[in-house]
């Protein structure tokens, strides 16, 4: 069986607790975190194959969470966790982009047949990457249509925190976070970093702008950009 990398998001602590310890004892690597929020802070570098995702979450609901999981890593698989029964819940989930719909009190034999099954699949399938253009954290490049294109390390982490945030938008301040400036960073010299990365979204085959600024509240990334593993 293939060892995935697998993110659990679940805000009771004793269950996430449990589920990550079942897992890593099946071979496979576990993350455990308790809000859709923290998922944004996990090292850029950091790519699940797998997330098991709680529905009722503090702050944004799993739902929303797996819609801007599927949008910014579509070969990852998602199964939602919910006490929920109504066939609505299912639907709204599925359309999410979720791929297995399982109910509370979760049965941990079934959890590991489903996690055990999706790491067959992937093993023997070939990896189909469904974005447009492509960012691989690890080898530090983006590739689309028009071609490849190095990428700082601070390129990098912002790319993935605007292809991760919801609607792709982030806020001034969290722009000068990520580009890890502490603070320092004028506006001219922010414009000139954004500059750099919009050309090189371009050059790899993203329509201008490709990030734009947001009066008032911050840059939106204009293209779905896909986070590779590798």
């Amino acid at each position: 069986m293939k060892s995935l990398r697998i993110m659990v998001i679940e805000d009771y602590d004793a269950l996430r607790e449990t589920i990550c310890a079942v897992l890593q004892a099946d071979g496979h690597e576990t993350c455990g975190v308790p809000s859709a929020e923290d998922v944004d802070d996990t090292p850029v570098g950091y790519v699940p194959d797998l997330y098991i995702v709680d529905i009722n979450l503090p702050g944004e609901n799993g739902i929303s969470l797996a819609k801007r999981i599927n949008r910014s890593q579509p070969d990852a698989g998602i199964v939602i966790v919910s006490a929920r029964t109504a066939l609505s819940d299912r639907i709204d989930s599925y359309k999410s982009g979720a791929n297995l719909y399982l109910t509370k009190p979760i049965q941990l034999d079934e959890l590991r047949a489903v996690v055990g099954g999706f790491g067959q699949r992937l093993a023997n399938t070939e990896v189909k990457h469904g974005g447009h253009i492509s960012l691989r954290p690890n080898k530090m490049d983006l590739a689309g249509p028009a071609k490849k294109v190095r990428l700082t390390q601070s390129e990098v982490v912002l790319l993935a925190a605007f292809s991760r945030a919801a609607q792709q938008t982030l806020e001034h301040w969290q722009v000068e976070a990520h580009l890890g400036n502490g603070g320092d960073l004028t506006k001219g010299n922010l414009e000139v970093r954004l500059g750099r990365l919009r050309k090189k979204l371009i050059a790899c085959g993203a329509e201008a702008p490709a990030i734009k600024s947001i009066r008032g509240l911050g840059y939106r990334l204009c293209e779905t950009v896909s986070i590779l593993k590798e």
